[in-house]
């Protein structure tokens, strides 16, 4: 660990966060949580900027542990960086745009582990308790000209440098994820 140095930590969740991942573009992170909810953060500025919910109403903080058949298990980002598929103990995985906040879709998944898109984000794999991986075919389109800009300059520089940007400031609008 001699090169390798902490920069961040993020506080939010009410409970122990079990699974994160990154955009591809690296420009948000989701975390999962048994606190009942997925987290999408700017981990450069450590800004919540979405949140995904699992039950409602939220619990509160002394019983945010307490709602295990919500707990989530898992997150995956899609290759696009678009969508995001969670899985919780109420036997259900969800997918999620990072453009709405509740699951574009919901599907049944008893005893979930973990979940990942593949590389090509036309599948999403999701492992369970008895040994078993369930396959889901994923929907395919094309992703807006803004999208495609943000994960492009999202390669070459973080969140703070494109918000310093000497443009007009609707194109740093225009570049920017939700803030």
């Amino acid at each position: 660990m001699d090169k390798y140095s902490m920069i961040r930590k993020l506080e939010g969740h009410l409970n122990d966060v079990v699974a994160c991942e990154f955009s591809p573009d690296g420009a948000l992170l989701a975390t999962a949580s048994y606190d009942t909810r997925v987290y999408v953060w700017d981990p450069h500025t450590g800004v919540i900027l979405m949140e995904f919910g699992h039950l409602f109403p939220a619990p509160t903080p002394i019983f945010a542990g307490g709602a295990n058949d919500r707990w989530v298990r898992s997150v995956s980002f899609s290759h696009d960086g678009l969508h995001i598929a969670s899985l919780a103990d109420d036997k259900m995985v969800r997918f999620w745009s990072i453009e709405e906040d509740c699951p574009v879709q919901v599907a049944p998944l008893n005893n979930g582990l973990c979940c990942a898109f593949s590389t090509d984000g036309s599948v999403l794999a999701a492992g369970t308790h008895d040994g078993s991986v369930y396959f889901w075919a994923t929907p395919k389109h094309v992703s807006s000209l803004q999208h495609l800009c943000r994960m492009a300059i999202r390669r070459v520089m973080p969140t703070s440098q494109v918000k310093n940007l000497p443009v007009p400031s609707k194109v740093v609008e225009f570049l920017s994820y939700l803030t």
